[in-house]
């Protein structure tokens, strides 16, 4: 059998699995483009950020952030913004930003990981599918059993779970790599956070 007689034989199931192959891939290539260190934690915009900070200019601190789009520049425009407010008010302000932001991304690898667990379970329904329609054949034939015929059923019926553990096992790799660096960027985030905070308190006192 070739590769598209074994979907086609695979029932509707290979629809959804064939979505969510589309999506998981689309997901990891997100994360492996614009989920990186370099492009959300940058470490010479961050010295770059910081230096400015450290010398009062706020100013330059704040267009210096508004010309690069990373994670660290959106928590100190935040924090710039409400500087005249107040020390808590700007502590308040970058600490809500950090997180939400950092939930956001970690929200994305969630999605990439419910992938993973939704593809074996649809390959699982469309075996015990598969399975029930083999049966449900043999049921016609006047009870005369067909060893041959109900073989080639559930091996038919048997596809739908294979291709589910095919498209889960890569995902979940990705999954486990992905975390690995997303947790890089949030110690990152938060230790650069912590820094600005206390450039902006240092100067403000």
């Amino acid at each position: 059998m070739t590769l598209w007689d074994l979907m086609v034989a695979g029932g509707f199931c290979m629809i959804f699995l064939g979505i969510i192959s589309i999506a998981a891939m689309a997901s990891v290539i997100y994360h492996f483009v614009y989920v990186t260190t370099e492009k959300l934690t940058p470490r010479q915009f961050s010295e770059d950020l910081l230096a400015l900070l450290e010398k009062n200019q706020f100013e330059k601190a704040a267009d210096h952030c508004r010309g690069h789009e990373n994670l660290i520049s959106a928590i100190a425009v935040k924090g710039l913004e409400k500087l005249p407010k107040g020390h808590s008010v700007t502590e308040e302000a970058v600490q809500y930003e950090g997180k939400s932001r950092i939930d956001k991304i970690w929200q994305n690898l969630a999605y990439l990981g419910d992938m993973a667990v939704i593809a074996p379970m649809l390959g699982l329904l469309g075996t015990i599918l598969g399975m029930i329609e083999a049966f449900n054949y043999q049921s016609f034939k006047a009870g005369i059993i067909q060893p041959v015929s109900l073989a080639q059923g559930l091996a038919k019926a048997m596809i739908t779970t294979a291709f589910g553990l095919i498209i889960a096992v890569p995902i979940i790799v990705f999954y486990a790599y992905f975390r690995g660096r997303i947790g890089t960027i949030t110690s990152n985030a938060e230790r650069l956070s912590s820094e600005i905070l206390h450039a902006l308190e240092k100067k403000k006192a």
